[in-house]
C-alpha cells in the first residue's frame, strides 16, 4: 500500500496508519494537501473539538475534496503508477456535485472513501452542523456509477445506532460497496458518550446478521473489536526470551493481544491520562504518559523499551515531546535503548540485534 505525498513521491504505508483493516496490496491513497481547504463541518464527534490542551501537534479541519489540485494529483497517479487510486478523508460537503464526480473520474480515481454516518439528510445535518449535509444522499446513485465507495459510519449515540439495520439496508440498496464502522471515540473534554458494550454487541449483532442477505460489504474494524475484548492479530505467539531487561509498551486496546502475542516478554499497558475517555489506541499515546508508565519499570544498567512508532507524528508526539529527547530521557533516567516498532512482527527482529 502506498500514499502519494506533498511532492509527488510514493510513500509506503501500512494498514496501521490507515484504519487497520485489511486492504488491498496495491492501494494508493490521495490524502489531503496542504492546500486542501476546510471541511465546512462541526461534526459532534471531531476529534479535533475535544482534544487535551496539552496537545502541541494540531491538524486543521481540513477536507480532500476542498483541494484545488486534487484532480491533478490523481492524473498524475493514474498516468504514473498503475495502483488502485482511493481518495479519502472526505465529508463530500464542500466542491462536491456531479460534475466534481465526473471531473474525478476522468482524472482517473478508482474508489472513495466518504464519512458519511447516515442515510438520512436530516440526520447528517444535525450530525455535522453543515446545512448542506444532506445533499451528498442524492449524489450516491451517481457516486457507485463511477467509483467504488466506502462509507464510513462513526456510530454515535442518539443519532444513527438505534437505526444502524435501516441505515445498512439503505446503502445496500443504493448500491455502495462497502461500510465500515467506527464507534465514536470519547476524551473527556467530549460532549458525547462512548457507546456502552450492549450498544456495541448489538450493531454487531445486526451487522453479521444483515451481511447475510446483502450485498454490501459490511466491516467492523479492529478498534470496534478491540473494544469488545476481541481483537487478534492472527499472528502465532512469538517464542522470544531475552536475556536484558525488555519491555514493550502498547496502548489499552492492543494489550490483550500484544500479550498473546510476547508471552516470555513484559508487556505494559499504558493508560492514556491525557485524552481520557475510552481512547485507548497506541497512536495516541502521548510523552507524558509514557513517561508515567516508566516510573513504574526498574532501573538498569542496560534495557530496552520497544514504543509504538504510530506514537509519533514525524518525530513528534502528540503533546510535543521530541523523539529524540524523549529516548535520551528514558535512557538516562532509567537505563533503557528505546527503539520503536509499526507492526508486531518487527519486534522480533529489532530484537535480533540485542
Amino acid at each position: 500500500m502506498y500514499e502519494l505525498t506533498e511532492d509527488y513521491k510514493l510513500r509506503k504505508i501500512t494498514k496501521f496508519e490507515l484504519d487497520m483493516v485489511d486492504e488491498r496490496d496495491d492501494l494508493l491513497i490521495i490524502p489531503p494537501s496542504s492546500k486542501a481547504g476546510p471541511c465546512g463541518n462541526d461534526c459532534v464527534f471531531c476529534y479535533l473539538t475535544q482534544n487535551p490542551p496539552q496537545m502541541i501537534y494540531r491538524v486543521a479541519k481540513h477536507d480532500t475534496l476542498n483541494d484545488p489540485e486534487l484532480e491533478r494529483r490523481v492524473a498524475y497517479a493514474r498516468e504514473h503508477y498503475d495502483l488502485w487510486i482511493r481518495v479519502t478523508d472526505t465529508s463530500a460537503n464542500v466542491r462536491f456535485d456531479e460534475n466534481r464526480i465526473e471531473s474525478l473520474y476522468n482524472a482517473g480515481l478508482d474508489e472513495i472513501q466518504i464519512s458519511l454516518h447516515t442515510t438520512k439528510k436530516d440526520v447528517r445535518i444535525k450530525l455535522m452542523h453543515n446545512r448542506n449535509a444532506g445533499k451528498v444522499i442524492d449524489l450516491i446513485p451517481k457516486i457507485v456509477e463511477h467509483f467504488r465507495m466506502i462509507a464510513d459510519i462513526i456510530l454515535t449515540p442518539g443519532y444513527n445506532v438505534s437505526d444502524i439495520g435501516k441505515i445498512l439496508d439503505d446503502l445496500d440498496s443504493f448500491g455502495v460497496h462497502e461500510v465500515r464502522l467506527f464507534p465514536v471515540g470519547v476524551t473527556r473534554f467530549s460532549k458525547t458518550r462512548a457507546l456502552t458494550r450492549e450498544e456495541l454487541l448489538f450493531v454487531k449483532s445486526v451487522a453479521l446478521e444483515k451481511q447475510k442477505d446483502l450485498g454490501i460489504e459490511i466491516v467492523i474494524p479492529p478498534i470496534f473489536q478491540a473494544l469488545l475484548g476481541e481483537f487478534t492479530t492472527g499472528l502465532e505467539p512469538f517464542d522470544i526470551e531475552m536475556n536484558i531487561p525488555t519491555y514493550i509498551l502498547t496502548g489499552e486496546l492492543a494489550y490483550p493481544e500484544m500479550k498473546r502475542l510476547f508471552p516470555k516478554l513484559n508487556v505494559v499497558m499504558v493508560r492514556n491520562e491525557v485524552f481520557g475517555g475510552n481512547i485507548g489506541t497506541a497512536g495516541l499515546l502521548t510523552g507524558y504518559d509514557v513517561l508515567r508508565a516508566i516510573k513504574q519499570l526498574p532501573e538498569v544498567d542496560l534495557g530496552i523499551l520497544l514504543l509504538p512508532e504510530v506514537m509519533f507524528h514525524g518525530d513528534i508526539t502528540l503533546d510535543g515531546w521530541k523523539r529524540e529527547e524523549l529516548f535520551n530521557r528514558i535512557l538516562i533516567e532509567k537505563g533503557y535503548i528505546v527503539e520503536t516498532a509499526l507492526e508486531p512482527q518487527e519486534i522480533p527482529k529489532i530484537l535480533e540485534r540485542f
